[in-house]
């Protein structure tokens, strides 16, 4: 019999009773009056928490509900604005545009206002999921030192002297039974534990995302009560320009489409100079997702330029209607336009450094590029965003594939708001000094040899 016991034991027992004890304190020294309380007052803790928790999801409803409003509003801003630039080129449909866009930009101000608040709801929501999971995985932890303790207490007992305390070995089995089972609690416990540490490291990772989100929405915010206040000052600039006259206003077109023709000739002859030999294989073979689009695309897809796009494009590369007219000096568009609303964030094609950034109206307002950004890339190609309202990087900056790194506008010699697009053999481009005769000051911008400019839709 005592062989029995002692062979029981060995099985049984896999533990030494000082360790379990120590275990045992361990858990329970973590354990705190406020978790204590939690438990002693379950069904009360847990509703009171249930309440919260519905009255807070309520609120973020609410806030999910007007963001779509507000994205639904700030999408039919966009809507007319992109249909008055198919119409005549007048001081009242132009200053119906700019008012427009202004309409559109204090949209996006409420809505980023409203993102923030919902974010900091999520945040509230995720940080009280995230206390309470760390309470139960105390509670869970208090348990697990319970059991543990049992379990020594247990096998302190000599076998022998229990099993001979008892009439029948059913009697004995059942408490070997009892035994098993406090050992099964111990490892249904310790998969409770891990399951709840999983749920707090998922819900710190969200709230970690949530933090980013928050920021990502206040520079968001700031940036479009900037362009806000440009719009305004562009039309009251324009007002004060014209006089509020028609005649005025096409006199302002006039002159700025001549100033234009005399600086693209200008650029095409400095561009004339420039040599560069593509390298065979020197640059990635043509395919969709070289380059991500530089714009947030949509799901919907149109058939331009001899093939399917996710932009829709004003004009293609190479020889469009508009260079067929006389524009860019007889060789054609050096680059893709995107239909795009005043504000509308740019993206980075994909990863690489920033070579430097500029604006051309600084020397001769509405006759080029306007603002403009030129970022270098590891695949040989080199990428330009120009007509931009605003600029979100600096040279010699790294920035990622999809990053944000300014917003489209109107700037330069542009007839309505886009995202010019162009992409350039990396080792051909470079920032140059024009001194333009036409305009009467030194201008800094990209340039290239002819050979050099690439059809960005080869890439995207």
């Amino acid at each position: 019999m005592r062989g029995l016991a002692e062979k029981v034991s060995r099985s049984w027992f896999m533990l030494a009773a000082g360790g379990l004890a120590l275990l045992s304190l361990a858990f329970l020294q973590i354990y705190s009056p406020i978790e204590a309380y939690a438990e002693d007052n379950a069904q009360v803790v847990t509703a009171v928490i249930d309440a919260a928790t519905r009255a807070l999801q309520q609120q973020i409803d609410a806030k999910t509900k007007e963001i779509q409003q507000l994205e639904a509003l700030a999408q039919s801003y966009k809507n007319t604005i992109a249909s008055t630039q198919s119409q005549s080129q007048t001081l009242k449909n132009k200053i119906q545009q700019i008012s427009q866009t202004v309409n559109k930009l204090k949209t996006e101000i409420r809505l980023a206002q409203t993102q923030i608040a919902r974010t900091n709801l999520e945040i509230g929501g995720l940080q009280s999921k995230i206390d309470v999971a760390t309470i139960e995985i105390k509670q869970k932890q208090r348990d697990l030192g319970l059991l543990l303790q049992s379990l020594a207490a247990s096998n302190e007992k000599n076998l022998v002297e229990v099993l001979l305390q008892y009439d029948h070995l059913s009697d004995f089995a059942t408490y070997m039974q009892g035994i098993e089972d406090l050992q099964k609690r111990v490892y249904q416990t310790l998969g409770e534990v891990k399951i709840l540490r999983q749920s707090l490291t998922d819900d710190k990772a969200e709230a970690e995302g949530k933090v980013k989100d928050l920021k990502r929405y206040t520079v968001t915010l700031a940036d479009k009560k900037l362009l806000q206040t440009q719009e305004q000052q562009n039309q009251t600039q324009l007002l004060a320009e014209t006089q509020n006259q028609e005649k005025k206003y096409q006199s302002l077109l006039s002159d700025a489409d001549k100033k234009r023709r005399a600086l693209e000739d200008e650029i095409l002859d400095a561009e004339r100079q420039l040599q560069y030999t593509i390298s065979a294989g020197s640059l990635p073979e043509n395919a969709a997702g070289v380059l991500g689009w530089p714009l947030t695309a949509t799901d919907q897809s149109y058939s331009q330029c001899s093939r399917s796009v996710r932009l829709f494009l004003t004009q293609c590369f190479g020889t469009t209607a508009f260079s067929s007219m006389g524009a860019y000096g007889g060789k054609g568009h050096n680059g893709v336009d995107f239909r795009a609303s005043v504000g509308s964030e740019v993206l980075a094609a994909t990863a690489g450094t920033v070579r430097g950034i500029g604006d051309t109206d600084t020397a001769c307002r509405r006759a080029s590029y306007g603002k403009w950004i030129l970022i270098d890339h590891d695949n040989n190609l080199t990428t330009l965003y120009a007509h931009l309202s605003l600029t979100k990087v600096s040279p010699g900056q790294h920035i990622e594939r999809g990053d944000v790194i300014g917003y489209s506008g109107q700037t330069g010699y542009a007839t309505g708001p886009h995202l010019h697009f162009s992409v350039f053999a990396k080792d051909a481009v470079e920032i140059g000094i024009l001194r333009s005769r036409v305009c009467g000051r030194n201008m800094t911008l990209p340039m290239a040899p002819l050979n050099a400019y690439l059809d960005p839709l080869n890439y995207l």
